[in-house]
């Protein structure tokens, strides 16, 4: 990945897709911003406790970086695929902003999904991530773009093959043609889960051979623990799927082992932020 800054903010590119004419994407680390200690830096989450006009400050500096309105369901750690769509008659080149963006955030925030599929320019998709895996996809031949939110349930029902098969119904994407995008997430370095998350990859035959797991010995001596791998999960769910290696890109950050760059759930004091991650066409 490459480094990029901004006006008050930093983020890193997927190379591959940086190289896309017209597609814009941004994986934002929590550097720069407005936010206050405990949520330092560029968080974007505004239902962790954060000041709420601070954390309008900071999206209006993602938007800015990023060149194009930002819209998004609401996350619920599912494995729903949501269409993102404007009305039909509104045509981004001859209508005013607000007159389309209102309308389809208002839709969207009626709409929960953990996954996001579109063909449209002028917008971006955005989600706020602090642990689980930002996968992003784009179809060259078709112009559709997709982003995940893979956190260990919606990675346990397999949600990046199920994104990939809507894609595939919708606008006819061939799984061989994705270009892949694995943002900062969780490792097994840090993220020690229970034998009952396992038994749960198990009963999603797909998601259980694609799983990975890690048992170490405990620090105390008592015993093994065992550890997920997000990322690496989902990667293996990307090649599952029919994505070729060679269009897989990872970011290769562990959000636990660098609270400096991004933000963790698991593994900072609560309460804490959340990093922001998009991608859309400009017009």
């Amino acid at each position: 990945m490459r480094t990029q800054q901004a006006d008050f903010c930093e983020y890193l590119q997927f190379e591959h897709l940086a190289a896309v004419p017209g597609l814009t994407h941004a994986v934002f680390t929590r550097r720069g911003g407005f936010s206050a200690a405990p949520y330092a830096g560029l968080n974007l989450s505004g239902v962790t406790g954060d000041d709420l006009a601070t954390v309008r400050r900071n999206r209006e500096t993602v938007i800015a970086a990023l060149g194009l309105p930002l819209v998004g369901t609401l996350t619920v750690h599912g494995a729903e695929v949501a269409a993102v769509e404007r009305d039909a008659d509104a045509d981004v080149e001859t209508t005013n902003e607000a007159e389309w963006l209102e309308p389809l955030r208002a839709r969207l925030r009626q709409t929960r999904a953990d996954a996001m599929i579109a063909d449209q320019a002028g917008f971006a998709l955005c989600w706020a991530y602090g642990d689980c895996a930002p996968v992003l996809l784009f179809d060259p031949r078709h112009h559709a773009f997709a982003m995940i939110h893979a956190g260990w349930r919606g990675t346990a029902r397999a949600i990046v093959p199920r994104t990939i098969a809507a894609m595939r119904d919708r606008y006819g994407t061939r799984p061989g043609e994705l270009l892949a995008g694995i943002g900062p997430a969780i490792g097994a370095c840090c993220y020690e889960t229970s034998a009952e998350v396992r038994a749960t990859f198990a009963a999603e035959p797909l998601a259980g051979e694609c799983a990975h797991f890690e048992e170490r010995p405990r620090a105390d001596g008592q015993g093994m623990a065992l550890y997920l791998d997000v990322a690496a999960s989902n990667e293996a769910q990307l090649l599952a799927a029919g994505v070729a290696a060679e269009h897989i890109e990872t970011s290769g950050y562990c959000t636990g082992c660098r609270t400096d760059l991004f933000y963790s759930h698991r593994r900072e004091p609560k309460p804490s932020g959340r990093f922001a991650v998009a991608i859309g066409l400009r017009t």
